[in-house]
């Protein structure tokens, strides 16, 4: 990924949190489209608050999900990156 340092989020101005059936969209007032989240991509994205590094967003969801944080790493930066090339993230 990239330099785990850095603070996640926040979101881009135009990203609008949104339920959707129960579940977290996101929706891109610019776009006009919505991404619908798992709940996995659901607790990635808030913990994109800016007060967090992507290596602290790895170590607090290993310990919600009782897993090794080698174990859920890539799926937290490939998370990250979409939430960055579908414009969500600045």
């Amino acid at each position: 990924m990239t330099n785990a340092t850095f603070r996640v989020g926040p979101p881009a101005s135009q990203v609008i949190e949104t339920d959707v059936g129960g579940d977290l969209g996101l929706y891109d007032a610019h776009q006009e489209r919505v991404l619908i989240l798992n709940r996995t991509a659901s607790d990635v994205w808030l913990l994109c608050d800016g007060h967090h590094t992507p290596e602290e967003i790895v170590g607090i969801l290993a310990g919600v999900y009782d897993a090794s944080p080698d174990d859920i790493r890539g799926d937290v930066e490939r998370t990250l990156e979409r939430f960055r090339a579908e414009g969500f993230l600045p």
